[in-house]
């Protein structure tokens, strides 16, 4: 028995080694000088502070954001005196400025390293320095820290006196609630915060070829920070908050390794998407919380859509039993009325279409990665059933305008549409199989199968369009339109559509229409009465970041990989391009509109797409665990580390075989196929 214990011991212990191990900071490393991404979209955030640096400088930083605490406006600038000469960290045009020039430097989820030479003779000789910057969000303090090396390269000594120049802006307290989608606007008058400015080493003396270090730190509150253990001890801490956070969020994450380096690359990224959307600030409702964008201060709120419509697997595997809370909160804000919530818990927005397919998909990720929760299946039960008592023609249900479906600047998805109807085929389906597990009444769940049934049929007839191959939308007056939006595809997975009508739906996914070099168009190019691009998300010109992969996981699902995979590979220049997914991308071209949130947790998707789409895991609601590898590359792919019911999973996978470990132990070897892992 002691035996016994001792090893249930070491195994937890292992367990824990394990995911404290498995990822490293500096895995999500991405070089600064080979992004394309916008200034105003380029942060680094602790999940408590988040800071804009500013380019092509060594120190700068712009904005701050660390709410309640807005730092809009804010700028930091580094002047240095050496050996009684000015020199000034600032980017300008031109020949013979004495300036420091910038040459690069690389973006981490928790910070940013930046480089940068000084090489010039002056009256009283040569002055020639390297400097090395880490620009750090600080992890329990509004604010950020620069720790900062500087090596004599010259024979002679060095003075060097830093001196910083900050422009204060308007830095404001607001409510969590006014913390929406879009940042909280610039105050006319607050002098509630402060901003204090601590400094270490801000004169050194640097013998030849020898290096120092200095650092200063920026703390925006009302009163006078003391840091009496010291501004490194500052940046230890907030490293080994980082170190707890990669222990608990990434823990059942698998590290995906192959010699397809932007399938690597293209995966890290993703994950990291997900990894910058976790805040943990004592103001909020739940600490830990995970948000929609938030690192430029918008999207600071949880919406159900983007935390839950999407990549609800990898959301369940990153947050883990903290779901839970985020779950509960949501079901507490009345969904019926909202679609999101403030991190205070206050609800946001309108009684969205897409939100009972959105928490319907969570709470059955949750079943299938956990198990059924019956205060969530409860919830999921009152949403389903009461999307049943909408408005509706022959079975199809008129969820209004635009502000209650995707927004689009023009007339045409609106009313009696075909996604979200479909998706109430899929939500019953789940309702009834969720229920069965937990023993709802059998009577009930024969209903709700016969009525998905009957609404997948009413469909059909409603707004399937033969002739066009495609399924149009229809008003209350009935004028139909043939809106060739990228949701039509989301109807591959609901059970709605026959094989005939797959096929011809698909037949629209070409080149110049729906897909194009570097992304997918969110309406067709071809459909000239609703394609537009400057509303990229759902107009056209790109799509919303998180549409491309599931669009491939759906056609993976499909059992059509090459289709998949081809779909796929278009975002993957996101992986050595930006330092996580925007909001939204373009489709012709290498970029993100600038006017749009910084990043999206729904980033999180591409790495679903790879994991449950390409690998073909399959936790199921019995507990289970399958795989089926669609690989349609030479390249050989090992996922290690994926976690399901406290089992350890690897897979190493190529287009002809496939090994599975379990807990250490081969489980399987050979071609790939549908395999029962446990």
């Amino acid at each position: 028995m002691k035996i016994r214990f001792l090893i249930f011991l070491l195994t937890c212990y292992c367990s824990q080694i394990f995911a404290q191990s498995k990822w490293k900071l500096a895995d999500f490393a991405v070089d600064l000088n080979s992004l394309v991404t916008p200034p105003g979209h380029l942060w680094v955030g602790s999940g408590f502070t988040s800071v804009n640096p500013v380019l092509n400088s060594v120190l700068g930083v712009g904005d701050v954001m660390s709410p309640p605490v807005s730092g809009r406006g804010f700028r930091f600038e580094a002047r240095f005196i050496a050996n009684g000469d000015t020199i000034r960290d600032h980017f300008v045009w031109g020949s013979k400025v004495r300036n420091i020039l910038y040459t690069g430097g690389q973006w981490q989820p928790d910070r940013i390293i930046r480089r940068g030479t000084y090489h010039r003779m002056h009256e009283q000789g040569l002055i020639s320095f390297e400097i090395n910057s880490h620009l750090i969000p600080l992890a329990d303090r509004p604010g950020f820290l620069i720790r900062y090396e500087v090596k004599n390269r010259t024979a002679v000594a060095l003075k060097l006196d830093m001196i910083p120049l900050i422009t204060n802006g308007r830095p404001a307290v607001y409510p969590l609630k006014e913390w929406g989608f879009m940042p909280p606007a610039d105050p006319m008058n607050n002098d509630t915060v402060k901003v204090n400015v601590l400094q270490e080493g801000q004169r050194l003396s640097i013998a030849p070829q020898q290096s120092r270090t200095a650092y200063i730190a920026v703390v925006f509150s009302k009163d006078a920070v003391p840091a009496p253990e010291g501004l490194a001890a500052w940046e230890k801490q907030t490293a080994a908050i980082w170190e707890t956070r990669l222990g608990w969020a990434l823990k059942n994450i698998p590290v995906l390794t192959t010699n397809n380096a932007a399938l690597e690359n293209y995966y890290k990224r993703s994950v990291a998407s997900g990894l910058v959307c976790i805040w943990e600030k004592p103001e909020f409702k739940l600490r830990p919380a995970i948000v929609t964008s938030g690192l430029d201060g918008g999207g600071m709120n949880t919406y159900l859509w983007d935390v839950a419509g999407y990549a609800p697997g990898l959301v369940s595997l990153m947050m883990g039993d903290k779901l839970l809370d985020i779950a509960r909160t949501m079901t507490a804000i009345d969904l019926e009325q909202y679609y999101a919530f403030a991190q205070d818990g206050t609800g946001l927005g309108v009684r969205y279409a897409y939100s009972t397919a959105a928490f319907t998909s969570l709470v059955y990720a949750m079943a299938c990665q956990d198990s059924v929760y019956p205060d969530l299946l409860e919830q999921v039960k009152k949403l389903v059933l009461s999307d049943e008592k909408r408005p509706m023609t022959n079975g199809v249900i008129d969820y209004g305008g635009q502000h209650n479906l995707l927004e689009m600047r023009g007339m045409g998805w609106e009313h009696m549409v075909p996604s979200p109807n479909a998706e109430r085929v899929w939500c019953l389906r789940r309702l009834a199989d969720m229920g069965e597990k937990t023993g709802y009444d059998k009577t009930a769940i024969a209903q709700w199968r016969k009525k998905a049934d009957v609404i997948a049929a009413d469909i059909r007839q409603e707004l399937w369009d033969e002739p066009a191959g495609w399924f149009s939308c229809k008003y209350p007056d009935g004028h139909k339109e043939m809106v060739y939006s990228i949701q039509v595809f989301d109807m591959l997975r609901t059970g709605v559509c026959t094989p005939a009508m797959k096929k011809r739906m698909l037949e629209q996914l070409e080149e110049g229409k729906f897909l194009f070099p570097y992304g997918v168009s969110s309406v067709s190019k071809a459909d000239s009465i609703h394609y537009e691009v400057t509303d990229t998300d759902w107009g056209g010109g790109g799509a919303y970041s998180g549409d491309l992969p599931q669009l491939a996981l759906d056609l993976y699902h499909e059992n059509l990989p090459g289709k998949a995979w081809d779909v796929l590979q278009r975002q993957f220049w996101m992986g050595s391009q930006l330092p996580y997914f925007p909001q939204e991308h373009y489709c012709d071209r290498p970029g993100s509109p600038s006017f749009k949130r910084a990043n999206v947790v729904a980033g999180l998707m591409g790495a679903a797409a790879i994991l449950y789409g390409m690998a073909g895991l399959e936790p199921r609601l019995d507990g289970s665990l399958w795989i089926h590898p669609r690989p349609t590359i030479k390249d050989t792919v090992a996922i290690k580390g994926f976690v399901h019911r406290k089992h350890v999973i690897d897979v190493e996978f190529s287009a002809s075989f496939c090994k599975i470990t379990l807990d250490g132990k081969v489980k399987y070897q050979g071609k790939p196929g549908v395999i029962k892992i446990f």
